[in-house]
């Protein structure tokens, strides 16, 4: 059976209460047992309390040591994604730089960098027995711009580049060598047809026009080209091709010269 404790203390309390039990022995007892049990309810009373409050704190620290863990993961979270935004953008730039390394930026064509990057993998390819390069140089360019301008010169230079690429074609790839001077690497089975296609490169480009104002601007271009050789190293086939140039520019230029 349960037994009811606040009932039990009511009946100590009237017990101790009545004057004629305050000298019976036993009165005295059970007074020094009810102060003896009040100071026990009063210290587990205290160690509830401390207990409780112990386990407020814990709560506490453990809702601080959560919540800063939290915030710690957002601020990681929040590097994460500067951090791939400042890798993807680093990507995108050292794209960017890649490509303005290897391209012209007035023509747009492979630059000099590139070109002979592209020369190197032919050379160094199996198809290098049908190889065969061509120097390109714009007649009289610097009467261009001494006449009508550097603008009009670049108009020029760039018009040029789009004709004689789309007349290379995929026969192989025109770069911009430097000042009015192009290189034109090509892999035709037969040095005829190489030969037979920068002939007609040549002949669209003398009948090529530009327009300044009330004035035409009227273009040619000198070409010297070289065929692989078993003894050729990169240079020599390069230096066969410029000496070709050369002999063109000496001779009325507005032709073809195989080296």
């Amino acid at each position: 059976m349960k037994t009811d404790f606040a009932e039990l203390e009511k009946k100590i309390q009237d017990i101790l209460a009545v004057p004629e039990y305050q000298d019976h022995p036993a009165s005295k007892a059970l007074s020094q047992l009810w102060d003896v049990n009040q100071e026990q309810w009063n210290r587990m009373d205290r160690l509830t309390r401390l207990s409780d409050s112990y386990q407020d704190v814990m709560i506490q620290q453990g809702k601080s040591l959560s919540e800063r863990f939290d915030k710690h993961v957002r601020q990681l979270e929040k590097m994460t994604r500067i951090s791939d935004r400042y890798q993807r953008s680093l990507r995108q730039l050292n794209i960017e730089l890649e490509k303005t390394s290897l391209v012209d930026p007035l023509t747009e064509l492979p630059n000099r960098r590139m070109i002979m990057k592209q020369l190197s993998q032919a050379f160094s390819g199996q198809q290098k027995e049908s190889l065969s390069i061509a120097m390109i140089d714009i007649d009289y360019f610097k009467k261009v711009n001494d006449e009508f301008g550097h603008q009009v010169g670049d108009e020029v230079l760039i018009a040029l580049s789009r004709l004689m690429e789309s007349v290379v074609g995929d026969h192989g790839v025109i770069g911009r060598w430097g000042g009015e001077e192009f290189l034109v690497i090509l892999t035709s089975p037969k040095f005829e047809d190489a030969v037979a296609l920068l002939e007609s490169l040549r002949s669209k480009v003398n009948v090529y026009t530009h327009q300044v104002d009330d004035k035409t601007v009227l273009t040619s271009v000198s070409i010297g080209i070289a065929e692989y050789q078993e003894t050729d190293s990169m240079d020599s086939l390069l230096s066969r091709a410029d000496s070709a140039l050369y002999s063109v520019k000496s001779k009325g230029r507005n032709s073809l010269v195989i080296g």
